[in-house]
This record gives C-alpha cells, structure tokens and sequence, in this order.
C-alpha cells in the first residue's frame, strides 16, 4: 500500500475565490483515484473476454482482451509514474 500513499497532487490556488478553490482541491484529489479505477474497470473487463475467449474458443476476442490487458496496465503505469514526476517536481521548486 506504500504506492498508493506516494500519490499526492498539490497544486498552487492562490488568488482564487474560496469556493472555487475548495472544488478545485476536492477535483485535484480525486482525479488521480478516478483515472486509477477507469484503467482498474479497463482491467477487469479485459480479463472477463480473456475467459470469454478461453472457454468459447474465440482466438480474435483473445487477442483483443490481451491488448487490453496491455493497454490498462500501462496506463496505470503511466499514471503512476506522472504523478510521481509530478510531485518530484512540486518538491523541487518548493
């Protein structure tokens, strides 16, 4: 769970109105948990026509399901590692 604790996004909101403020911090930390279940609902559902393909013996589903294995899996990475880049940044400059 120590990946999971890394992920912080700061942004800098200085000089806007309180409201709008408070939603941009609300959207900021939840952005990083939503794009992080889309490529998680991305998975599960590959692996659902990866067991499709398996028992209807349908090698084009498989093929499609394993590229979407892919595809998820580096997008979380993608994630992961943009987030990371991020804050190494943010630490930075601070």
């Amino acid at each position: 769970m120590r990946i999971v604790s890394d992920i912080s996004v700061t942004p800098d909101f200085t000089g806007l109105p309180p409201s709008l403020y408070h939603g941009l911090v609300h959207l900021t930390n939840n952005a990083a948990a939503v794009l992080t279940l889309v490529a998680g609902l991305g998975l599960v559902v590959s692996l659902i026509g990866l067991v499709l393909a398996s028992f209807t013996a349908n090698r084009e589903l498989g093929e499609r399901a394993k590229g979407g294995i892919a595809v998820s899996v580096f997008s979380i990475a993608l994630l992961y590692i943009g987030v990371a880049a991020a804050n190494y940044a943010g630490h930075l400059f601070s």
